[in-house]
């Protein structure tokens, strides 16, 4: 059997546990040589060059500008996708983002919501990314993509995040020398999140859910484009060697095993700027309950929150237990800079598995403990102080919570008083919404959740070697 050689991009820190921290890129060697094309830090890839020795090459990402004229119909078309789905579906929020405080992206930012709105159409969506394509295909970097991609002569580039800008030249440079290309959607949150700057002849999606989104949102990209995989994010749940004895692991956080544990998983700051407030509600309602049935909060910020946001409430309230993830940080507050460790794939399995509940305004979290049939509570009220840029209806208004309102998974915390009843009737009953949570766990990811690494290299491994399929892609 031929190998074939595959390139993977991986333009920022997020990659990192889907890709490396699961077998992804060992069922990959198995029928091939792979490069990873990625824009990360050597201390962060380091424990994966150890892992996989010379058998994996790696290669830096170039450099890339950022064009005004690109940048502003990259923008436009983002818009333009939002605007559109308004007008099939006026109760879809547009919510309002704070302005940029400098005044070119300011203006940047106002012209391309203009030009958005103008072109908020299926076919104008459409030739508004093509110009993008074209504008991101002459800039001055993307020679060094393409002198790289015919070096590498890889069968097949794959790019492990679709909202990444430093992937656009190189998966247009691969498309345009003829080489086959495929993205996967990192969240199920994505794409009615506005119009993705990667394009690619392939989609790999979470589930059948997810394609059909992509088909209707994307109607220039045809159902034979996308491949169902799953998502990886979820396989180390399935991993026994992971988990550790529930009394080990909360005495060595300080909490007690007999005890009930609620986890309080926090958002990022601008997805959900009022989460301190939403922890010390929990943590007063907590102190509410008679100390004998009185639950444990295990606290988990958003990796990517920096802030010392929670410093109070956390001073206030010595009582809640703080697991912080154990990311490596480049930067304050950027995404790409941020990056998973293997340490905190098993730190967050242990956190899931030895918590009895969730409760935050509408994490992904709510998935990872259906993972295990745990219960989780959604917060959905607005604290006493309004925010004009921010409500928690406009959140929960947002097209991917659909799903979450038809079938019902998770309880939910309507007001401050809420909390307390809440969260001592899930414990109480965490069996209650099992079916709806399972069945919504499988809408949004393919089963069985642990082969999605197998699919996903599979995949790939097929858009490699389908002549006939890359032949008729390049036409």
């Amino acid at each position: 059997m031929k190998t074939s050689r595959y390139l993977i991009i991986i333009p920022n820190g997020v990659g990192i546990r889907n890709f490396f921290c699961t077998q992804f890129i060992d069922l990959l060697l198995q029928t091939g040589t792979v490069c990873v094309w990625h824009a990360l830090p050597a201390i962060d890839i380091a424990p994966f060059r150890e892992r996989w020795g010379d058998r994996v090459v790696w290669r830096e990402l170039p450099a890339i500008g950022d064009p005004l004229l690109e940048r502003l119909v990259r923008q436009a078309k983002i818009h333009a996708q939002l605007f559109w789905q308004l007008r099939l579906d006026p109760q879809t929020p547009i919510q309002p983002r704070r302005p940029p405080a400098r005044l070119l992206p300011r203006l940047v930012e106002l012209a391309s919501r203009a030009l958005g709105r103008l072109a908020s159409g299926p076919r104008r969506i459409v030739l508004l990314d093509r110009l993008h394509q074209a504008l991101a295909s002459r800039a001055s970097h993307v020679p060094a993509f393409e002198r790289f991609l015919r070096e590498e002569k890889p069968d097949a580039v794959f790019c492990g995040h679709q909202k990444a800008l430093r992937a656009v030249p190189a998966m247009l440079a691969a498309r345009r020398l003829g080489i086959p290309t495929a993205t996967f959607i990192y969240s199920w949150d994505n794409l009615p999140k506005g119009r993705m700057p990667v394009s690619a002849d392939r989609y790999f999606v979470w589930s059948a859910f997810m394609r059909d989104e992509l088909v209707r949102l994307y109607p220039d990209v045809s159902p034979d484009r996308v491949r169902i995989v799953g998502t990886p994010q979820f396989e180390s749940y399935h991993d026994a060697s992971l988990i550790e004895p529930r009394e080990k692991f909360l005495r060595g956080l300080g909490l007690e095993p007999g005890r009930p544990v609620v986890c309080f998983s926090g958002d990022d700051e601008l997805t959900s700027p009022h989460d301190p407030v939403y922890l010390e509600d929990l943590a007063e309602a907590m102190q509410l309950v008679p100390a004998a049935e009185r639950p444990q909060i295990l606290f988990r910020r958003s990796p990517v929150d920096r802030s010392g946001r929670y410093a109070a409430v956390l001073a206030k309230h010595p009582e809640i237990t703080v697991s912080d993830p154990l990311w490596r940080s480049h930067s304050d507050g950027e995404w790409s800079q941020i990056v998973p460790t293997r340490d905190d794939v098993a730190l967050l399995v242990n956190v899931v598995c030895h918590s009895d509940l969730v409760i935050n305004v509408g994490s992904t979290m709510a998935m990872d403990f259906a993972a295990f049939d745990k219960p989780a509570i959604f917060i959905a009220y607005d604290p006493p102080a309004r925010d004009a840029h921010w409500s928690i209806e406009n959140i929960y208004r947002l097209p991917h919570f659909k799903t979450t309102h038809e079938l019902q998974p998770v309880h939910w915390a309507r007001s401050r008083a809420e909390i307390g009843p809440v969260v001592m009737h899930a414990l109480k009953h965490p069996e209650e919404k099992s079916v709806e949570r399972l069945r919504w766990l499988h809408l949004h990811v393919a089963q069985p959740m642990d082969h999605a690494s197998q699919r996903l290299s599979d995949a790939l491994r097929s858009l490699a070697t389908d002549r006939a399929w890359r032949a008729k892609g390049a036409a």
